[in-house]
């Protein structure tokens, strides 16, 4: 009994002994200090550190979907989940989009061109006039606030082209199935749209 009392009261002198010598000792490292800081600027792809998923405009084309739910269930990105009526929610890192209301309840941000939609529900976005979908997975409530916690998907739209021209588009299918779409792309001196 005595020796156990014996070393630990040796223990408890040599601790802060030892805790000196460390401190005191010209070899111990000393890391730099690091800032981190976060903007919304382009970065290449393999710069950033979240994990991104880029679905492009071929991609996108070559797709039966008609909005970004049925984009985002066929490519396997988060869950899925349809309501009925024209409703779904994206579930991404067990955080999901708010379908009913304000999209700022929900804890995946949906984007068009890096500026909140104003809705959680993905059924309401068309594809037609979608250039590229980014999805970033994990958080990133730091540039866009809590509404993020999950993730992110930025949907971006063509812009337009030099010359302004009109398109019409038909299309026929099985159980008497048509489909009309007509639009218009240009370039102006300041403006420039696609629709």
């Amino acid at each position: 009994m005595k020796k156990r009392y014996f070393l630990t009261t040796l223990m408890v002198i040599a601790m802060p002994l030892a805790a000196l010598a460390v401190e005191q000792n010209p070899a111990t490292p000393v890391l730099d200090e690091v800032v981190v800081s976060v903007s919304r600027v382009k970065e290449k792809k393999k710069e950033v550190s979240a994990n991104i998923i880029v679905l492009d405009e071929q991609e996108i084309r070559l797709s039966p979907a008609k909005d970004l739910g049925e984009l985002l269930a066929e490519n396997g990105i988060g869950y899925i989940k349809k309501y009925p009526g024209a409703t779904t929610a994206i579930g991404i890192r067990g955080f999901r989009t708010d379908t009913h209301g304000n999209d700022l309840r929900g804890h995946v941000l949906v984007l068009l061109n890096g500026r909140r939609a104003g809705t959680g529900n993905v059924a309401k976005i068309m594809t037609d006039n979608v250039e590229r979908i980014e999805i970033i997975r994990g958080p990133a409530a730091i540039q866009y606030g809590s509404a993020a916690m999950g993730g992110i998907v930025n949907v971006i739209t063509k812009q337009g082209e030099e010359k302004p021209a009109f398109f019409v588009e038909a299309g026929l299918g099985g159980f008497g199935g048509r489909e009309v779409k007509a639009g218009f792309s240009g370039k102006g001196e300041r403006v420039d749209c696609s629709g």
